[in-house]
C-alpha cells in the first residue's frame, strides 16, 4: 500500500498482540455476563444480545486473520527500516498480506456498526410507547445505516485488491493519499455523529421519566460511557495525522481493535446494570410475599380470635385449649355495657337480675 522505505511502525508487534488478545478475552466474558443478564432477567436473549455477540464473533475472525498476517506487515517495517534485507521471497507474501486490508476494513465496520444496532435494539425497548421518540428512534436508525453503507462503499479497494503493481506503484501517489485520508476523516465523523445521535436517545426517554435525580444520575453515566468509543475512535485518525502522508496500517488496525472491543464491553455495561435491578426485584419480591403471608396469618388470626371470644361470652372459664393463635393483645379491645332495667318485686323475687351484663369486643 505505500513505498517500502516510506514505512514505520508506531506499535510494536508484541505490544499490539497483547492488548489484541487481552481486550478479546475481556470483551468475551462481557459478552457472557450479558447474556446471562438477560436470561436471569428475562429468561431469553433479546435482539441486541445477539448482535454483541455477532460484533464479537467478527473481531475474533479479524484477531485470527491479524494473528496470521500482521506478521508480513511488521516484516515489510523491518525492511524499510534496514534491519532486515529485501528479497523477492517477500513480495507475495506482502501481495496476500495486502488482500486482507480491505476485508479487515469491512470487518471492523461491520461489528462496530453490530454494536450500534444493538444500542438501537435495547433503546427501542424503552422508547417505542412513546411517539415522538419512536419517530426519532427510526430517524437514528436511518442516518446509522446510511453511515455503515457509506463507510464500507468509499474504502480504497484498489489498494487491497487491485494487484501488486497498483499497490506499489499508484497507492502512494498524492491523490491516492489524499483519498484515504479524507475517507478515514469522513468516517471517523459519522462514526462519532452516530454515536451522539444514538446516546441522544437514553436522555430523551430519562428527561421524560419520573424517577429519582440519584437514578437519573446513575443511568446517564452508564449510557455515558459511550464517550469512550467516541475518543478511541478519534484517537484512531486523528492522532499523528499527516494529510500527505499514508497512515500507518498498525495504528489504524490497532485502535480500531480497541475501539470495538471497548464498544462491546460499554455496550455490555447496561445489561448488569439490568442484572443487578432484577437481583434486587426477585429479593424485594421474596420480602414482600413473606410479609404477604404474614398479613394472611394475622387477619386469620384475628377472625379466629374474634370468633373463639365470642362463643366464650358468659363463661366464667374457658377451656385450656381455647387459645387465640398468633393474635397479639393489642388488637383485641373488650367493651362491657350495662343495661339499667326496673322490675317488680315479684320480677326479682322469682330471681330475675335487674341489671344484664352485654360484653362485646371489638
Amino acid at each position: 500500500m505505500a513505498e517500502f522505505d516510506d514505512q514505520r511502525s508506531r506499535v510494536p508487534e508484541s505490544v499490539f498482540l497483547g492488548v489484541l488478545w487481552a481486550l478479546t478475552g475481556t470483551s468475551f466474558l462481557f459478552v457472557i455476563f450479558r447474556i446471562y443478564a438477560q436470561l436471569a432477567s428475562f429468561h431469553r436473549v433479546f435482539l441486541d444480545g445477539y448482535l454483541v455477540v455477532f460484533a464479537w464473533v467478527i473481531m475474533l475472525t479479524a484477531a485470527v486473520i491479524w494473528q496470521v498476517e500482521g506478521k508480513v506487515l511488521y516484516e515489510l517495517y523491518a525492511i524499510s527500516a534496514g534491519p532486515k534485507p529485501f528479497n523477492l521471497e517477500f513480495l507475495p507474501r506482502y501481495n496476500t498480506s495486502m488482500r486482507f486490508n480491505a476485508p479487515l476494513q469491512i470487518l471492523f465496520y461491520s461489528a462496530l456498526w453490530s454494536v450500534k444496532f444493538s444500542f438501537m435494539a435495547f433503546f427501542y425497548r424503552i422508547s417505542a410507547k412513546v411517539k415522538s421518540l419512536r419517530i426519532w428512534w427510526f430517524v437514528v436508525l436511518f442516518c446509522t445505516a446510511s453511515v455503515y453503507i457509506a463507510s464500507v462503499a468509499d474504502i480504497e479497494y484498489k489498494c487491497s485488491l487491485g494487484g501488486l503493481v497498483y499497490i506499489i506503484t499508484q497507492c502512494p501517489q498524492p491523490h491516492h493519499v489524499h483519498y484515504e485520508n479524507r475517507m478515514f476523516w469522513a468516517n471517523c465523523a459519522g462514526d462519532v455523529i452516530t454515536d451522539l445521535m444514538i446516546l441522544s436517545i437514553p436522555f430523551l426517554v430519562l428527561w421524560k421519566t419520573r424517577i429519582s435525580l440519584r437514578k437519573k444520575l446513575i443511568l446517564l453515566s452508564i449510557f455515558s460511557a459511550t464517550i469512550f468509543i467516541m475518543v478511541t475512535a478519534i484517537i484512531r485518525v486523528a492522532v499523528g495525522m499527516n494529510y500527505d502522508r499514508q497512515m500507518n496500517i498498525d495504528w489504524l488496525c490497532f485502535w480500531s481493535f480497541v475501539e470495538v472491543d471497548v464498544a462491546i464491553i460499554v455496550s455490555c455495561v447496561a445489561s448488569l446494570r439490568q442484572l443487578f435491578v432484577a437481583s434486587q426485584n426477585q429479593s424485594l419480591s421474596a420480602r414482600a410475599a413473606y410479609h404477604d403471608t404474614n398479613d394472611l396469618i394475622l387477619k386469620k388470626s384475628k377472625e379466629e380470635g374474634s370468633q373463639d371470644l365470642s362463643r366464650s361470652v358468659g363463661d366464667v372459664e374457658s377451656p385450656a385449649n381455647d387459645e387465640v393463635p398468633m393474635s397479639p393483645l393489642s388488637v383485641v379491645h373488650v367493651r362491657q355495657d350495662f343495661e339499667v332495667t326496673r322490675g317488680n318485686a315479684s320480677q326479682s323475687a322469682n330471681g330475675e337480675k335487674a341489671c344484664r351484663p352485654q360484653t362485646s369486643f371489638d
